[in-house]
């Protein structure tokens, strides 16, 4: 009886036993699969954070993820368009949101949306024509047909500052093995469909999704042009479901319809248009959310997509936009410890900067790769130094051929190495480049000039160019020059040049009127061999022979045309540290021209001749002060003809005469210039810095040596206002010298 009892109650005690054992074991189960499943962690949802695009609106984003962190909410997957894509992107790879706000307002905005480097770092030719054709932009002749770039920028300053601050990113092609995975959205220029990009280089990717068409380039990945995503998927739910997220938090900065009185202007009305399309898919998405989710929309009010310099403002308006919708968060916050493992998961550790085994170079342009060797730096069994290969790429990038010059980290055979890979101009190698100049004084004496240079680019292995510059105006002129490097860095070179000009050599009465006016006309055949010393200096020497005739235009015109002939020994140094040649704020410049004119090389008479001019750029804070000093001058001849005089007169050149109001074989001129940044004119990024400056002029002419001195100098200064564009600077100024004269300037063109 015991045993049919205790038979009975241990098949009964199996039977309760059972589907509670298979119970727990099912609880356990799905625990390790939670747990396995990380990002995501036990008890809680996967969490989608979603940024969506709008330029320097975006900056908000940070604001936005400080709240998180501060009520400890964790995310799991990042999905983010354009500027949603550059923020997204470097938290995602482990960057705090305190160094997100350093990086966002320490970053020089103008400078990062521009293609060129500083003056400082291009290539000496470079910098010259900087200096001389201040229209930065270049028309490309390529298979008989005149081409443009595909992007107002390029971004290769912007792609270089991506580079540097994603280089721990380098040996990762799998978004998802980011610290937080991570999708940048782009779209297909060619079809308009959504691109979503997972893997490959984090910063293409992050370029891709921000390229708004017309103004950056498109980006080529896996054969396919990509631009900002905005125009397919500005606020990506949609990818973030994908990516396995059970409740997202989106944040939607997307800019606002303007009214009927903004839409003033073609580019007003064609960025309306952007906007719907963009609005359109957003809110496509946007409608999408559910009670699980949560939409935070910053009002940021008049920060526009440009406004960089507002970035302070806008993480401030995305921090506050966040705290309002703290009870709505809350539910999504976790525990202290498991918030600390998170962040200890997010942040990305301190990385050792590899020893480079080898540098190679990926060319796939006309230069020898020798050449662009010898601008490389960073040598094999060198531990990297980040600093030594920015200044490699802008060598590089400073050679004035390239479209974009990239790098990246190649680990082969257990050996680390650097490729770098530089990218010709899809538009080129020919390119038109353009300048202007022009002054008024309002008292009816005006002069413009309107200049253009072609040149053909990489003719040879060596970097061979051959430049043709034609100019109308005040001084006509035609100059074609043949240039040669004759080693790999192209240090040493040869070059050939011909030449026709003409210009006036005025004279003028005491109310300012000209009496008589010289024209000089001359063409010219030349021969030089040079050296450049790194990017700052250039030496020549060589031979001119010129042939020329000086008429009267107004004035007596009875001692008729008279010829003359020229054979000359040629010499010059220039230096340039300048930072940029329309307001300096540091750096130098130098030039001194001597040419020796002599009967054996075909010569009228024996004469010398002297140029040299010197200026530097001293900044504190927003002021800055330029002394100068220029001298030109016949030596050895006080009877030397019309042809050798020099001329002064204008903005900073004795300030109150007219243009080239006075003349003599020998000129001199010392200033002081100071000027004070005011602010910016302009939009946001695209803005132009404002000066406020004066100056203090003293020189003059004189026809004989014996005639210079202290007592003779005239002493003239100006008071202006100016500031940059991008047909170069404009000055307003009013000037006035000694003796009365003053004047009142309208001036666009290089002043320094």
């Amino acid at each position: 009886m015991i045993t049919i009892i205790s038979h009975y109650f241990g098949q009964r005690a199996k039977i309760i036993l059972l589907p509670a054992i298979i119970f727990i074991l099912s609880i356990f189960l799905m625990s390790f699969e939670v747990r396995a499943g990380e990002p995501g962690s036990p008890a809680r949802p996967k969490i989608g954070l979603v940024l969506s695009g709008g330029g320097a609106r975006g900056v908000a984003h940070i604001g936005v993820i400080k709240v998180l962190e501060e009520m400890k909410i964790p995310v799991d997957y990042i999905a983010g368009t354009s500027m949603g894509a550059i923020i997204g992107g470097l938290y995602a790879s482990g960057i705090s949101p305190a160094d997100l706000e350093k990086i966002v307002t320490s970053i020089e905005w103008n400078e990062a949306f521009k293609d060129n480097p500083s003056p400082q770092d291009l290539s000496f030719r470079r910098k010259q024509d900087a200096a001389d054709y201040m229209i930065d932009f270049d028309i490309g002749y390529k298979d008989g047909s005149f081409k443009i770039p595909r992007g107002f920028i390029q971004g290769q300053n912007l792609h270089l500052i991506l580079k540097k601050l994603l280089f721990h990113t380098e040996s990762i092609r799998n978004f998802d093995e980011l610290h937080i995975p991570f999708r940048a959205v782009a779209a297909d220029i060619e079809t308009g469909e959504t691109v979503v990009l997972k893997d490959g280089s984090l910063v293409k990717a992050i370029r891709a999704s921000m390229s708004i068409p017309g103004v950056f380039s498109p980006v080529e990945i896996d054969g396919r042009l990509l631009v900002d995503g905005g125009i397919a998927d500005n606020v990506p739910v949609d990818i973030a479901r994908q990516m396995g997220a059970d409740c997202l938090i989106v944040v939607d900065i997307g800019t606002g319809l303007r009214s009927r009185d903004k839409l003033v202007s073609a580019v007003s009305i064609s960025a309306q248009v952007m906007t719907i399309m963009i609005q359109r898919n957003s809110q496509a998405q946007i409608r999408t959310l559910t009670a699980k989710d949560v939409l935070i929309q910053p009002q940021l009010g008049t920060v526009g997509s440009s406004d960089f310099s507002r970035a302070t403002e806008s993480i401030g308006i995305g921090k506050a936009g966040a705290v309002e919708l703290k009870e709505k968060l809350a539910r999504f916050s976790v525990p202290e410890n498991d918030f600390l493992a998170y962040l200890h998961h997010q942040r990305k550790e301190p990385q050792d900067l590899p020893r480079i085994d080898f540098v190679a170079i990926a060319n796939k342009s006309e230069l020898d790769t020798k050449v662009i060797e010898a601008q490389i730096k960073t040598k094999p069994g060198d531990k990297l130094n980040m600093k030594t290969l920015e200044e490699d790429i802008k060598r590089t990038y400073g050679i004035g051929t390239f479209e974009a010059v990239d790098f990246r980290l190649e680990r082969k055979d257990k050996e680390s190495g650097i490729v770098i890979e530089p990218i010709e101009k899809a538009w080129g190698p020919n390119y038109l480049r353009f300048g202007l100049s022009l002054e008024d004084n309002f008292k009816g004496s005006s002069n413009y000039t309107i200049s253009t240079r072609f040149t053909k680019t990489a003719i040879n292995s060596r970097g061979a160019e051959w430049r043709t510059e034609l100019q109308i105006g005040e001084t006509p002129r035609v100059y074609s020059e043949f240039y040669q490097p004759i080693d790999y860095a192209m240090d040493y070179f040869v070059a050939a040049g011909v030449e026709y000009k003409v210009h006036n050599i005025n004279s003028f009465n005491a109310e300012g009127d000209i009496t008589t006016q010289y024209r000089v006309s001359a063409a010219q055949v030349g021969f030089d061999v040079g050296r450049q010393f790194g990017n700052w200096g250039e030496f020549r020497f060589g031979i001119r022979r010129e042939r020329g005739d000086v008429g009267v235009r107004i004035g007596d015109p009875s001692p008729g045309s008279v010829s003359f002939n020229r054979g000359s020994l040629y010499s010059s140094f220039a230096y340039s540290t300048l930072d940029n040649y329309s307001f300096p704020l540091g750096g130098s410049d130098a030039n001194i021209v001597w040419m020796y004119n002599l009967e054996q090389l075909g010569s009228d008479i024996e004469v010398q001749g002297l140029a040299a001019h010197w200026l530097t750029a001293k900044t504190w804070g927003k002021n800055t002060i330029v002394p100068a000093i220029r001298i030109q001058t016949v030596l050895g001849n006080d009877e030397s003809p019309i042809q050798d005089s020099f001329s002064l007169g204008g903005f900073l050149n004795l300030s109150g005469y007219s243009a080239n109001e006075i003349s003599g074989r020998h000129t001199a001129v010392i200033s002081l210039l100071g000027y004070r940044k005011l602010g910016s004119a302009g939009l946001g990024v695209f803005n132009m810095p404002l000066y406020l400056g004066v100056s203090a002029e003293a020189g003059n002419v004189w026809d004989r040596k014996s005639d210079i001195t202290f007592n003779s100098l005239i002493y003239a200064g100006s008071v202006f206002i100016g500031t940059t564009t991008y047909l170069g600077p404009i000055f307003l100024a009013y000037g006035q010298a000694e003796g009365g004269h003053q004047s009142v300037y309208l001036f666009l063109g290089q002043r320094f």
